[in-house]
């Protein structure tokens, strides 16, 4: 199987990548949920599919611009798919709680979810490249972000015109 970069899925993994990544700008918030749930959902899927039906996963070798990648998937990935792949899938669920924790969690959450997304880089259109480079740069945006993602929400005394008065 070979990947088809005009498909639509491929379209919107790399629609919604850039649209985290400007919110990551932005709406850093916003893009830490995003990304908390990003990876939850990718952990729960690649562990049902990988339980469900392994062998699709064969496919990323064909795709891969790797040749260590392409030895390592025909090799020991395919005769322990099921096992790998869950070990990847509890990791990502781990990632994405981790983003949407705080402090050193996030810390944390944020610097696997860099360090994955450029393991999975190499797969090429299998990994929806460059979506994995656009999310891993709105990653790094939310960990230069990190200290204000963490801080307790602060309040701004308003005045109200009437009363002349703070609420």
């Amino acid at each position: 199987m070979h990947a088809n970069i005009f498909s639509l899925t491929y379209l919107i993994a790399n629609t919604v990548s850039l649209a985290i990544l400007i919110t990551a700008i932005f709406w850093p918030l916003i893009a830490r949920l995003l990304l908390a749930v990003l990876f939850i959902g990718a952990g729960l899927f690649n562990a049902f599919m990988a339980i469900r039906s392994p062998e699709l996963f064969m496919a990323y070798g064909a795709m891969t611009v790797s040749a260590a990648y392409e030895q390592f998937i025909y090799g020991a990935f395919r005769d322990n798919t099921t096992a790998i792949v869950v070990s990847i899938s509890l990791c990502q669920l781990a990632t994405g709680i981790f983003i949407a924790a705080r402090d050193a969690l996030l810390k944390l959450g944020l610097i696997a979810g860099i360090i994955f997304l450029l393991a999975i880089t190499p797969l090429g259109a299998g990994a929806a490249f460059p979506s994995t480079l656009l999310l891993t740069a709105a990653a790094i945006i939310l960990l230069f972000k990190e200290r204000y993602l963490s801080a307790h929400p602060v309040h701004f005394p308003l005045h109200h015109p009437f009363l002349n008065q703070k609420i």
